[in-house]
């Protein structure tokens, strides 16, 4: 599994596949292969030049190279994924250039495990933009026993397979249920068959139990050998099985349900079973590479129009307010957050917001993740705009109300915008609308729920990668009139709602939030109004103020409320605080409640060479909590640094209900950022 194939950019060749090379010198990350794809490392005469190497993966360009690397078995694969048809080289670069790398650059992050390589951690200890979720699977006794590192192409295996003497099935017997009506017995069997064909194998022979109309699906070779054809088929991956009947049609004389049988998962061998692994993995790649472009034309017809150019605005230029993933390429000050896409394509589109009747979203699906590929806008003429990408996958459209739209809420995750909801609307007459796309378990914003410039006239500018939005921006002339951390952060998991009081005076940079890709997350531990005060019983600080956890004496309370913080995988040094767990008791029964939280944050000074994020918000370093009895309790560290600047805050209020911050993995620090939720007392005004 040392060979391998490029895909690499260069200005002067454009995108080109190279021949076979030798990963031979895994330190050195250097990758050579001839540039003719028919060539070899190990042709008569080839002798693996300098000049043939390109940078890949993790690496930066090298002999103004740039480009990926797959092992050549896996290829191999992907070009019988796309027989008869060539595989799109350029599309395929596209997409590989739009996805971050990860686990010390040898790897793309597809959103899902490779099949159970890696290992993709859940939500439990890690939020949904932290990079080190992703990470290499150890193997106690190697690799040697298991699938993985078995050729995929697995030659000798499956020319066995196709090569052994079909057996007779097993006897059957089945209890068929005659409970109801079978709406089935009216059609044709011939039918019956066909709608068999595209079901999943499971489903039909659950259908079997409870209609009689599927029975003799059982003993059909049409049936079973429609589980080899097609990409989508189950077992597709025995492509060769299928290969021979391309030109002639029909089944042929093979016994299709024997061979089905034959391939199940306790039949295979290591290589068998790899096939079939990274075979799922390139079809997933497949449909991406699937979804198609939609080129505006250069002129848009009415109602739709071209706003100006960048170059073409005037002076002074309007502002541009912008919701957008974590872009590679923007901003070249170091972040806590790992660049999760790239911004490869924009659209700009101007009309009138009164004027749109209905809005539809295209869909595609990256590992476990699902983003917005595209959008297409009904005109109340009728008129139909597409923007971004549209493919075989989901679409979901909504009809829009008659307020005209005026801003939408946006679910967007690092890999660029998961779910978009539009706001219509204004006042008592404001409306939302159902998700278009998924915004589960994504950070939410508000910062476009005003996207209207004077005159109900919207101007937004789209941006997209090789497969998804990754931006969305709104024009307008001036700030919107709530710039405010509520409207214009990024939350998670969701918007706090208006009757929370998040004290924004009490944060060290608040402004810091309220634009670009910097998640806040909150947890409002005694619930609407204190509700669960009252059964607060401890509160524990984790690690080096790591997680919060919140213990209540009432199993009601919900588990929302009982942690503020996750803390992933840490690596134990010897005499640090990771494992360390300050408990402080509450008598939340009796009525204790905390009434005053104080915190250090460091800041970096300017010259101290640190990350500019460092220097304007800083580390959260201290705090300590008081409660109304003058019972206190400290973590963290108070440190003194010539490098650093400590900035103190304090905050007092009768009802503390919870926190929100910011927590990046990085360098050992935990919440990085503490803010305060608190809540006017029941009779009194906000």
């Amino acid at each position: 599994m040392s060979q391998f194939r490029g895909l690499y950019l260069s200005l002067e060749e454009g995108i080109t596949l190279t021949g076979v090379g030798l990963y031979a010198e895994p330190q050195s990350g250097a990758f050579i292969a001839p540039g003719d794809p028919r060539a070899r490392w190990d042709d008569p005469g080839y002798g693996n030049p300098g000049e043939d190497q390109f940078g890949a993966m993790g690496y930066g360009e090298v002999n103004g190279r740039r480009g990926f690397v797959f092992h050549d078995a896996c290829w191999s694969l992907v070009k019988q994924a796309y027989h008869p048809a060539p595989v799109p080289h350029e599309r395929l670069f596209e997409v590989l250039d739009s996805l971050p790398i990860v686990m010390a650059g040898d790897s793309i992050d597809w959103g899902h495990d490779y099949g159970g390589l890696a290992i993709l951690q859940d939500g439990t200890d890690y939020f949904p933009w932290e990079y080190l979720r992703f990470s290499d699977r150890q193997f106690r006794d190697g690799l040697s026993n298991i699938p993985y590192s078995a050729n995929p192409l697995a030659i000798s295996e499956v020319e066995e397979i196709l090569a052994e003497a079909a057996q007779s099935p097993p006897s059957c017997s089945l209890r068929l249920s005659t409970a109801g009506r079978d709406p089935f017995n009216k059609l044709p069997e011939e039918l019956c068959y066909i709608i068999a064909a595209h079901l999943p194998t499971s489903d039909v022979l659950n259908a079997r139990r409870v209609s009689r109309s599927f029975w003799r699906t059982f003993d059909s070779q049409s049936f079973w050998a429609s589980r080899f054809r097609g990409k989508s088929a189950g077992r597709s991956w025995l492509f060769e099985a299928t290969r021979e009947l391309e030109n002639a049609g029909g089944i042929g004389h093979r016994d299709w349900r024997w061979l089905y049988r034959r391939t199940s998962d306790a039949r295979l061998g290591r290589a068998a079973r790899n096939r079939k692994r990274v075979w799922g993995l390139i079809c997933h790649v497949v449909d991406i590479l699937d979804l198609c472009w939609n080129e505006l034309p250069s002129e848009l017809p009415l109602p739709w129009r071209s706003p100006p150019s960048v170059s073409e605005e005037p002076t002074p230029a309007p502002s541009w307010v912008l919701v957008a993933g974590s872009i590679r390429g923007w901003g070249q000050d170091f972040s806590l957050l790992q660049k999760g896409c790239a911004r490869l394509k924009i659209q700009r589109v101007a009309f009138s917001a009164d004027g749109i009747s209905r809005v539809a979203a295209s869909t595609v699906r990256l590992g476990s993740s699902l983003y917005i590929a595209g959008l297409s806008l009904t005109a109340t003429s009728g008129e139909v705009l597409t923007l971004g990408y549209r493919g075989g996958g989901s679409e979901r459209s909504i009809h829009l109300p008659k307020p005209a739209i005026t801003g939408f809420n946006v679910a967007v995750g690092l890999g660029g915008i998961h779910a978009l909801q539009c706001i219509s609307g204004t006042g008592a007459d404001r409306q939302l609308s159902p998700w278009l796309g998924c915004p589960d378990d994504a950070p939410k914003t508000e910062r476009l729920s005003g996207a209207t410039t004077s005159g109900l006239s919207m101007v937004l500018e789209f941006g997209f990668d090789g497969l998804r939005m990754v931006s969305l921006a709104a024009r307008q002339p001036t700030l919107p009139a709530d710039h405010s951390l509520r409207c214009s952060a990024i939350w998670y998991p969701d918007v706090p709602n208006a009757k929370l009081n998040l004290n924004e005076g009490f944060l060290v940079a608040p402004q810091a939030y309220t634009s670009g890709y910097g998640p806040l997350f909150w947890t409002s531990f005694g619930g609407p109004g204190g509700v669960y005060l009252a059964s607060l019983i401890k509160i524990s600080v984790i690690g080096v103020i790591d997680r919060i956890d919140f213990t209540f004496n009432n199993e009601e309370v919900p588990a929302e409320c009982r942690s503020f913080g996750r803390i992933g995988d840490r690596v134990d040094n010897e005499g640090d605080d990771s494992d360390e767990v300050v408990e402080f008791p509450i008598d939340g029964p009796g009525g204790e409640i905390v009434d005053r939280v104080e915190l250090h944050q460091e800041l970096f000074l300017e010259d101290s060479n640190a990350a500019g994020f460092l220097c304007r918000e800083g580390l959260l370093a201290w705090f300590k909590m008081y409660t109304n009895r003058g019972r206190t309790c400290e973590v963290g560290r108070r440190s003194e640094s010539h490098n650093r600047r400590v900035v103190r805050k304090a905050i007092s209020a009768p009802l503390i209900t919870g926190f929100y911050g910011a927590q990046y993995r990085y360098l050992g620090s935990g919440i990085t950022l503490l803010g305060v939720i608190t809540e006017p007392l029941l009779g009194t005004k906000d």
